[in-house]
């Protein structure tokens, strides 16, 4: 069952990046919260629809990507994925990896984290933008 959780996870990253957010989207449970970073660097906890929110601030950059470079499947349940995300707002550039971790209940995410490197937040305090 992992398995195919794993390659739904890199399909939904595929498809937002073509375009198309609805399988990542569907991907994610409603019930789902995330422990993530905001664009300031602390950690908080999301509920889905704050998740999908905060991705709004990648609409106001001139180029935004996020590729699964590679999956680990822990258990059952459990899919960890090294996701490469690139932002740029005129001169200045995000080229880093970010760890994310996915627990799988039924075929949907219902609980997540990630982990980013200093640059994450050394970016965003230099576009100035916030969600």
């Amino acid at each position: 069952m992992t398995n195919s959780n794993a390659a739904a996870l890199k399909a939904a990253f595929a498809a937002a990046d073509e375009g198309n957010p609805v399988p990542l989207v569907e991907l994610y449970s409603d019930e789902m919260t995330w422990a993530g970073f905001t664009l300031e660097g602390t950690l908080r906890l999301y509920t889905k629809g704050e998740f999908l929110e905060a991705f709004g601030v990648l609409a106001k950059l001139d180029e935004s990507r996020n590729e699964v470079v590679s999956v680990d499947v822990v258990g059952d349940d459990l899919v960890t994925a090294n996701v490469r995300a690139y932002r740029r707002l005129g001169e200045l550039e995000l080229d880093t990896t970010i760890v994310m971790t996915h627990r799988f209940e039924d075929g949907k995410v219902t609980r997540g984290t990630d982990m980013c490197s200093a640059t994450f937040e050394e970016f965003w305090a230099k576009t100035g933008l916030s969600v």
